[in-house]
């Protein structure tokens, strides 16, 4: 893929759990692999031991009703990945992911977007909680328009998402306020 990568991805909501072993490999290497990669920069592997996603942890997040897996696909192969999930008072993304081979050349800044245009109708809040301590990826979506609400989470040690390697690992909690608009993504996703 070249410096265009996004725009040869295809976005889909991805619902089946018999497909989802390269999507729970291209999450853990995105946040704890040990490749560098040309652009890398959001890597956890400093800060967290052991993987970001279970496999059952995986097929738990696509069968909840108030979640989607939104999957960026070059051809049948996953690219970048993020999870939208529906609460009362926002809309949360997480599980954002992408290939430590294609970060940086905007294949995150497009999936963020795209996520953005998909949730817009479901509330004007948008939300992410990220490790207070990766402070090169609150920067990424500060200069997104998110800002930190103030609020700090304990890591959730024994959820799963791995150990942490530092002491008082936290979660910051930014969030993105914007004019509810009407109409929804361009472009729908495709439901897999």
């Amino acid at each position: 893929m070249s410096g265009s990568a996004s725009q040869e991805l295809e976005y889909r909501v991805h619902r089946d759990p018999a497909a989802l072993e390269d999507i729970r490999g291209l999450i853990n290497a995105a946040y704890r692999g040990k490749d560098d990669g040309a652009g890398r920069w959001t890597t956890e592997q400093h800060l967290v031991d052991g993987e970001r996603i279970t496999a059952q942890a995986l097929v738990q997040l696509i069968q909840q009703n108030d979640s989607d897996l939104i999957v960026g696909f070059a051809g049948d192969r996953p690219r970048c990945c993020i999870a939208v999930k529906r609460l009362a008072d926002a809309v949360e993304f997480g599980t954002y992911a992408v290939a430590p081979e294609l970060q940086g050349q905007g294949c995150g800044k497009a999936l963020l977007q795209y996520a953005e245009a998909y949730a817009r109708d479901w509330h004007h809040r948008f939300q992410v909680c990220v490790v207070s301590q990766n402070t090169a990826l609150i920067d990424f979506y500060r200069r997104r328009g998110y800002r930190p609400s103030g609020d700090r989470l304990p890591y959730p040690v024994g959820q799963g998402v791995g150990t942490p390697k530092v002491a008082a690992l936290t979660l910051t909690v930014l969030v993105k306020e914007r004019q509810p608009a009407g109409g929804g993504a361009t472009g729908a996703a495709v439901v897999a």
